[in-house]
């Protein structure tokens, strides 16, 4: 017999656990020390976001408030892993929109809005020099996903195209879907044929296009350092060094010969046209009939190049349109000043007010702009029936909204819906049709309008 072990000693005689336990334990341990480590070596050995990740994620959700606000100085050309360029990334996060009004629907206020920030982020970003002919890598995984419940579900992968041709894709695809319903708006089709009209805007004419970002070739944009705009800024206020001036009947605008002659061969020639002695120093008046603040706006962007102000009244715009069509400066030129007109076209009344300067001054690029926005607006539409529109802008309109508005019948002719009866009944009530047509006679009146039910 072993004789008893003290107290003190009665621990280590207990049992050890058996093998089994021992080995999870171990194997517990083993476990947690890896997972230590493989966390340590992770965070070292992490890759970092792309540059500017919070731009093109904000792009790519249509975040038109970060963007504006941010505006951070990078290359509006530059490449994401995923979403490809800037233009590229543009609703890449997926655009959802609603429709109301069945059959014939229109966007509801909400998707308006969305739109209008859409349009405001791609003008945005070509001021600031994004190229629409960069071509994206083919590694970027992005897709561009449109979709209105019901109507329209379209996908375009943006590996390997440049945002035109990504554009023109959906374009084309909605075309397709709008023609399958003859009596709807051709919304979708619509809002990317307008993404393509801002893209197209900034493709240069007649000059060859660079095959390659970096590559040879005249460059489509280039990037204006703030600098340069701040300088040119500074000339224009230095009114100590101005040597004309050109006096409106509210005010006077000061500017300097050498910008102003080389911006215009009007006012060149006007400035080199002889002219009495005047005494050293003397300013050069030129008396114009003008208001104060549409030549001030001229003079801004005649220094500096940029579009429009923002707050600026269409009806100030279309004055600076007058002047700068008149002195045949290179606002007229580039066409930066039709490009803003046709952004303005927003209602019937903007609409009237620039396709009447389109007609007058014979811009058929603008007056293009105007009658596509009349063939898909129903304010339009409602305002034309009601006689808002006059004299030559009303026959345009006619040939637009009648003939555009054609349905296709079950044996595949196709015949014109008419306008509404109010605006029949008015025309025939003037001794006329519309565009100096004769009225129709009873017989045809009641045939068109059972055809056009």
């Amino acid at each position: 017999l072993r004789p008893a072990a003290p107290p003190r000693h009665r621990a280590l005689l207990r049992p050890s656990p058996p093998n089994g336990t021992m080995e999870a334990v171990a194997a517990t341990a083993v476990a947690a020390a890896a997972g230590l480590a493989w966390l340590k070596w992770s965070r070292l050995l992490k890759v970092e976001e792309p540059p500017h990740e919070w731009m093109f994620t904000a792009l790519a959700h249509s975040r038109k408030d970060i963007v504006l606000k941010g505006d951070p100085d990078m290359s509006w050309n530059e490449v994401h892993p995923r979403f490809g360029t800037p233009l590229h990334s543009i609703g890449a996060a997926g655009i959802c929109l609603k429709v109301e009004g069945h059959p014939t629907y229109d966007w509801t206020l909400e998707s308006a809005a969305c739109i209008k920030d859409l349009f405001s982020l791609f003008e945005f970003a070509l001021q600031r020099g994004a190229d629409p002919n960069v071509v994206c890598p083919r590694t970027c995984t992005g897709s561009i996903k449109f979709v209105v419940k019901d109507i329209y579900d379209l996908q375009e992968p943006v590996a390997g195209r440049s945002p035109i041709s990504l554009w023109l894709a959906l374009s084309q695809r909605a075309q397709a879907i709008d023609g399958e319903r003859p009596l709807q708006l051709p919304l979708a089709s619509s809002l990317f044929d307008g993404v393509l009209a801002l893209l197209l805007h900034r493709v240069p004419k007649h000059r060859g296009l660079p095959r390659r970002l970096g590559g040879p070739g005249a460059p489509a944009m280039v990037d204006v350092p703030e600098a340069t705009t701040g300088l040119w800024q500074r000339i224009m206020c230095s009114e100590d060094s101005a040597d004309v001036v050109l006096a409106c009947p509210d005010g006077e605008v000061l500017v300097h010969s050498a910008v102003v002659a080389s911006a215009s061969k009007v006012l060149s020639a006007m400035l080199r046209w002889p002219r009495q002695e005047q005494a050293s120093g003397e300013l050069v008046r030129v008396p114009l009939q003008d208001s104060h603040q549409a030549v001030e706006a001229w003079r801004v962007m005649i220094y500096t190049g940029l579009p429009p102000q923002e707050g600026l009244s269409t009806q100030l715009l279309l004055e600076v349109f007058e002047i700068s069509h008149r002195w045949q400066d290179h606002l007229l030129d580039c066409g930066l000043l039709a490009a803003a007109l046709a952004r303005r076209v927003v209602d019937a009344e903007t609409c009237k007010q620039v396709l009447e300067m389109a007609l007058t001054r014979d811009l058929p690029e603008l007056r293009a702009e105007c009658l596509a926005f009349a063939r898909r607006s129903r304010e339009v539409r409602r305002a034309w029936e009601e006689g808002f529109f006059e004299g030559e802008a009303t026959r345009h309109l006619q040939l637009v909204l009648c003939h555009g508005s054609s349905i296709v019948s079950r044996n595949g002719s196709r015949r014109v819906s008419p306008p509404s009866p109010g605006h029949r009944r008015r025309a025939a009530g003037s001794g006329g049709g519309l565009g100096g047509s004769p009225p129709l006679s009873p017989e045809r009146r009641s045939t068109r309008g059972q055809g056009g039910a």
